[in-house]
Order: C-alpha cells, then sequence, then structure tokens
C-alpha cells in the first residue's frame, strides 16, 4: 500500500512541475484541461505552500473514507451471548485514473461474520473491493476487478453505512453473498470478473427511468481463482416509473464445484464439479429521504442435476419505515428456508424493531430488537429446543 501512495505522490509532483512549464492550458490530476493566468511559473512562497499545493493535487487524486461500526450485542440463543462487538471497520480509497476511468479499494480490517477469522480467532483482514470502472457515458459503462454483485438490492445498492437495520436480511446473507453449493458461509456478495451497466432514459426529475447490469464473473469465492471452467451470468434491470419507486429484478446463473460426490437413484456416481444453480431475487423500493422508506424482497435458489436436487432455497423480506427528521423508526418481517437443510437455525420467521438516530451525516446510532422463531423441525434438532430467540443490537457507525 506504501508503494503504491509513494507512485501517486510521484504523478501528482510531476503533473504539477508539468502544468507549470510554459503553455498556457495546463492539466489538473483529473486529465482536465486547466486555464492558466501566465506562461511561466510563479515559486513558491513558502515551504508551507508547497505542502498546501501537494496535498491540494493529492486529494484530487485519491479520496479516502471510511467507517467504523461498534457497539453491544445480546443474544439468546442457546446458552446466550453478551458482548461489545467490533463489527465492521472499512477503508475506501476511490482513484481517478483518467477523465473517465477510476478505481475503488475497499480493505475490512474486522467484521462480525463467522469463518473470516485467524487461527487465534481474531477478525482478518478482508480485500471487498478492488476494482476498475470506465465511464463511457451514463448508458454505458464497464467494471473489470473484484466489485460487489448487482444480485438484489441490499448487496448492490445499500451498503452497510445506509442500511437502515444493523444487519441484512436473510435473503442477502443466504442467497447473495453465499454459494449453497460451492461453500456454506458468507463470501461477501463479491466476485471476479467483468461487468456492463448503465442508466437510460433520464427523466426531467432528475433520474433515470431504466438502469441495467450484466456480469460475468468466477462464481467463486473472492480473491481466488475459479476451480471449474464455467463461469457465472448475472443480468439485473431497475425500473423506475416514478420519483422515488423503482421495481428491480435479477437473475444468476452458474455451476459450481460440491463439496462431495452425489449418487443417483440406481448408486451411480455423478461427478461434483458442474452442478447447476439459478437464483432469483426481485422486489420493489419506495424511499422518500423525508417521508416513508418501503422495501421487499422474494429470494428463490434452486440447482438440480440428473433429478437430484442440489439447493433449494426461498426467502422473503418487508422492511417499512419512516424518517421523522433525525430518527427513523423501522419494522422488518424476514423469513427464510432451505428445503434440503431443514434443520438449520437459519430456518426462521423473524420480526424486527428498531430506530436510527442519525444526528449529523458522519454519525448513526441503530438499536434493534429482533425475535426468530423456528418450526418443527428446527426445535427438535436444536440442543435448546425452544421454539424463539431474542437478539437486542446497540450499534454506533462513524463515517470519516
Amino acid at each position: 500500500m506504501k508503494s503504491i501512495f509513494a507512485t501517486m505522490a510521484c504523478c501528482a509532483v510531476a503533473t504539477s512541475m508539468y502544468a507549470s512549464d510554459g503553455d498556457a492550458t495546463s492539466y489538473d490530476a483529473l486529465n482536465t484541461p486547466v486555464e492558466t493566468t501566465s506562461t511561466v511559473a510563479a515559486p513558491a512562497s513558502s515551504a508551507a505552500g508547497a505542502t498546501e499545493d501537494w496535498k491540494s493535487v493529492f486529494s484530487k487524486m485519491v479520496k479516502v473514507s471510511g467507517y467504523l461500526q461498534t457497539g453491544y450485542n445480546y443474544n439468546s440463543l442457546g446458552s446466550g451471548s453478551s458482548s461489545f462487538q467490533a463489527k465492521r471497520l472499512r477503508l475506501i480509497l476511490d482513484g481517478q485514473v483518467c477523465k473517465n476511468g477510476s478505481v475503488r479499494v475497499q480493505i475490512e480490517a474486522f467484521n462480525g461474520i463467522a469463518g473470516s477469522t485467524n487461527g487465534n480467532g481474531q477478525k482478518n483482514l478482508q480485500v471487498m473491493d478492488a476494482f476498475f470502472t470506465y465511464k463511457f457515458n451514463p448508458a454505458f459503462q464497464v467494471r473489470v476487478g473484484q466489485f460487489y454483485t448487482p444480485v438484489g438490492y441490499e448487496n448492490y445498492d445499500i451498503s452497510p453505512a445506509t442500511l437502515e437495520t444493523v444487519d441484512f436480511s436473510n435473503i442477502c446473507y443466504r442467497m447473495a453473498c453465499r454459494n449453497a453449493i460451492g461453500y456454506d458461509f458468507i463470501d461477501y456478495g463479491r466476485d471476479l470478473g467483468i461487468m456492463l451497466m448503465g442508466d437510460l432514459l433520464p427523466s426531467a426529475e432528475g433520474f433515470n427511468y431504466l438502469s441495467y447490469n450484466f456480469a460475468v464473473t468466477n462464481g467463486q469465492l473472492p480473491c481466488k481463482d475459479d476451480n471449474n471452467k464455467s463461469k457465472d451470468i448475472i443480468a439485473a434491470l431497475t425500473v423506475r416509473p416514478f420519483k422515488y419507486f423503482n421495481i428491480k429484478a435479477a437473475y444468476n446463473y452458474g455451476e459450481y464445484q460440491g463439496l462431495q460426490d452425489l449418487e443417483n437413484e440406481d448408486g451411480e456416481e455423478i461427478p461434483n464439479k458442474y452442478l447447476p444453480m439459478n437464483r432469483f431475487v426481485g422486489g420493489f423500493w419506495y424511499n422518500n429521504p423525508t417521508g416513508l422508506d418501503l422495501r421487499a424482497e422474494f429470494g428463490y435458489l434452486y440447482g438440480k442435476k440428473e433429478n437430484i436436487t442440489v439447493a433449494h432455497e426461498t426467502g422473503f423480506y418487508a422492511l417499512a419505515g419512516y424518517h421523522f427528521g433525525k430518527f427513523f423508526p423501522v419494522v422488518r418481517y424476514d423469513m427464510y428456508h432451505d428445503s434440503l437443510n431443514k434443520l438449520s437455525l437459519n430456518n426462521y420467521d423473524r420480526v424486527l424493531l428498531g430506530c436510527t438516530w442519525e444526528p449529523f451525516s458522519n454519525l448513526k446510532v441503530q438499536l434493534n430488537y429482533m425475535l426468530s422463531m423456528y418450526g418443527k423441525d428446527v426445535r427438535e434438532a436444536s440442543n435448546h429446543g425452544e421454539s424463539t430467540s431474542s437478539q437486542l443490537q446497540l450499534m454506533g457507525l462513524f463515517k470519516f
């Protein structure tokens, strides 16, 4: 990382030196023409002035931002847990490569996701985003690298910094951010590949009636090469018939390497390397920033090979909230069901009650209470045998 900043700093100094050398039109760090009032460079009046000029040029090239999410979590599930949590710490670097091309790098220093720890059980550094975007025009843009896939609202249009609740729905965690065949843990909803996207049909009110995404990706864990020759195909379409309201549908098809070989009814072994799976997530969202926020999504995931079902999951959530100045009360119903793993504790109906207080733009405090309800199969299989569990979260999110 230090070498990247050193290279950018050298480029910034070289650019400013070149811009002051004798031409009536110079170029700033964004490769944008800048009118100059003199053809002769004026010497710096002081070392402090030169430092400020360097900082100004550097700030135009690279924008540094991020956020910390930390607080308290209580869960009654099983024997129960009560702990202060360092839930997320993210660092985001946005840099302009040329007039229409930009790079984003996002690093997560720690998170609250099980499985992303080192041998001591401590949270690991994770590369979330590392992509380049070139904007030919608003209707046609190209993105390459590791990026968040456009499956659902919560994985693509929303981030933890803008989410109405502390945690995402199970459609996001179990469908958009997990591969039901290749691995049974969260992959952050990121993948390596290329994506075409754009906004079409601009309205007089400042929004676009139509947006699209089409991506070809590995279908593998982030930061890893593909483990087979098949590629994922992801297509998403968003329609905005009027201001504050849109309808979105996303479809994903891929073939993945399963965790173990399968056997058909005749006892014949079926190779596990190219097991197909279809994912669909669709819904609607009405969001008035000074009024009602209403969103619902339905998700369906299914895979079958030689009459053997290898994945079958269904999810749904509906969220409603209202902006009362700096306060935003919210209620959410969340349902998820895995037909092949009926004993999983992820099979629940959950009701969330919460409130967000945002005293200013760089801080929000969220209080969430969740009641999870389990079916008969889960109750009988789990150790606690309870029909419900409760969770309480009090989290602060600090942006910089």
